[in-house]
């Protein structure tokens, strides 16, 4: 799967796999959330970094799924999106398409971590002379501020760093695990077990630096200096973000690691019509349509504007989940009842056909992908468990966000629920606020949209962030089925300690994956295809859709 350097998962078996992928679409909210493998995406574009030409200003007409821009907080694809070329973690990945763009590089750290002690320490030294973009210095003991503040803030991101020694105490204001001597720059990392992704979750936006009197609460709206090429000048939530280069930035620090980019500025326009958006793109008004054509429109867009499309299949899954603690989905023939009830080739044609159907937490572009087919469609079934559950007539909320496509995938499933027996109804809030409310435990959210897309390509990234029920969180919670089993947390808790994903570790995630949809605690039904589109001026020989972070705003160029 992936190609970590200490841990010996080469980047040539990662390659081969991503290169199996098929060039189809998809995108969205939890988009995180954010951002998933081959564990990749396919992508009609091979195009490599930035070319070096730089431009005024390149105007996004973005969606209304950002959640935070705090790199503590954030974890949303739109979040995400920006924050990548804004807040550098100690390590990196490469910029660059394709499945090269899964090599781990380091960022703010000199050299990738020598490793240690079996697996347990991590070593590093953060290069001399980088400053935040307001020119305070950057030094090594910001790295454990950050990392505490993540805890105090109760960001959603801790249960990536559990594993630190002394990670229990973090919100006192001191993690035991982690030491480090500004004077040198030396950054020493202990954990109480070896874990294989670990490098990833310091490639994470939430291990990014940021300077030690960063107070801790949300600060999206009084932007936290950068170390990254940009800096967040403003923020205005439903409205726009305005992101211009850090004076203090020098590409040349960083080894080719990490580009200077191109625009000098973007001003990011959220917008909460897909249609406007994507008229807003036709007309010059903005460069580039984060949104989704309509799927009404989207034969017109191809037909006349081809040449300005670019189709992408990043690793993703869309999926209904249901509140184990909640009835009546805490009975596991109502949550079954629900897979054999959603017919998931009409819910794909709900996004204009832009997908194929699943049944798997993990996507297929995984080489731990093995096709489930625990619930063909068979809706007589669906209503005869909800009568055995004893739960004809039960009163469900379906919760789902006012964004794009995703509301008609929950309107369908209201009137499925409906028409096996249960008494359904709707609850569509914001969008920029969807992904907190369902991930509030007081919220007890009964059922919902999500969709989910890898931070870093590794099997962990989903059913450790997802459905691990030792990660369960009362806020911030990811695991929004609040899945809970001991067999499959333990097992996930062993395969964390694996140094590499060899044949036998890729056999062990493929039973995990059908241990948890067995149990039901999600109805997967789509792996999504999606597009970015571009106005005409845009030169699209600079187009860069990262493995991880889709598009590249940084790389972009005009004609």
């Amino acid at each position: 799967m992936i190609r970590r350097r200490r841990w010996l998962v080469t980047t040539a078996a990662f390659a081969a796999a991503a290169l199996a992928l098929v060039a189809a679409g998809c995108g969205s909210s939890n988009k995180s959330g954010s951002s998933g493998s081959t564990n990749g995406s396919s992508t009609t574009s091979t195009s490599g970094t930035s070319t070096g030409k730089t431009f005024a200003n390149f105007r996004l007409a973005y969606d209304t799924g950002i959640d935070f821009l705090d790199p503590g907080l954030s974890y949303t694809v739109e979040g995400w999106g920006i924050m990548w070329n804004v807040y550098l973690p100690l390590l990196g990945y490469k910029h660059a398409a394709g499945p090269e763009g899964a090599t781990i590089v380091p960022y703010l750290a000199q050299d990738l971590p020598v490793v240690t002690n079996g697996g347990k320490t991590y070593t590093m030294t953060l290069r001399k002379g980088i400053k935040y973009s307001d020119g305070t210095p950057v030094k090594a003991s910001d790295f454990e501020n950050a990392i505490v503040r993540d805890f105090k803030i109760d960001s959603p991101g801790v249960g990536f760093f559990g594993n630190i020694v002394g990670a229990a105490n973090a919100k006192s204001g001191d993690i035991s695990g982690i030491t480090t001597d500004d004077a040198s720059g030396k950054i020493t990392i202990n954990l109480t077990a070896p874990q294989g992704d670990f490098e990833n979750i310091l490639a994470t936006t939430f291990a990014a630096l940021v300077p030690p009197n960063t107070p801790d609460k949300d600060q999206s709206t009084t932007p936290i200096p950068s170390t990254g090429p940009y800096m967040i000048q403003s923020y205005k939530p439903n409205k726009q973000a305005i992101v211009v280069r850090n004076p203090n930035f020098n590409a040349s620090d960083f080894d080719g690691n990490v580009p200077a980019g191109n625009p000098d500025k973007m001003t990011i326009d959220i917008i909460g019509d897909d249609g406007v958006a994507l008229q807003r793109v036709i007309s010059g008004q903005d460069d580039y349509d984060f949104h989704q054509p309509p799927p009404d429109r989207l034969s017109e867009v191809q037909n006349k504007y081809g040449d300005q499309l670019k189709v992408y299949t990043p690793a993703n899954v869309y999926y209904f989940f249901m509140n184990t603690r909640v009835a009546p989905f805490d009975n596991l023939k109502v949550r079954q009842a629900v897979n054999y009830a959603i017919d998931r080739s009409a819910l794909v044609k709900i996004y204009g056909g832009l997908g194929q159907t699943t049944e798997n937490v993990l996507p297929p572009t995984y080489p731990q992908y093995q096709k489930h087919d625990l619930y063909p469609y068979n809706l007589a079934k669906a209503k005869q468990l909800i009568k055995e559950a004893g739960a004809t007539g039960a009163q469900v909320t379906v919760w789902n966000h006012d964004r794009g496509t995703d509301p008609k995938a929950s309107a369908y499933l209201v009137s499925v629920l409906n028409s096996i027996g249960l008494k359904a109804k709707e609850k569509i809030i914001n969008a920029a606020v969807y992904w907190t409310t369902v991930g509030n435990q007081a919220t007890k959210a009964q059922i919902g949209f999500a969709d989910w897309f890898q931070d870093y390509p590794h099997p962990l990234d989903w059913f450790d962030v997802l459905l691990n029920g030792n990660r369960i969180t009362q806020t911030h919670n990811t695991h929004y089925a609040n899945f809970d089993d001991p067999t499959v947390n333990s097992e996930i808790e062993a395969l964390k300690k694996e140094p590499s994903l060899t044949s036998s570790v890729n056999d062990r995630w493929k039973k995990v994956d059908n241990d948890v949809m067995e149990q039901a605690p999600w109805a997967p039904f789509m792996n999504r295809q999606f597009n970015d589109f571009f106005n005409s001026d845009m030169d699209l020989s600079c187009y860069v859709n990262h493995v991880l972070y889709q598009f590249d705003f940084a790389a972009i160029c005009k004609k």
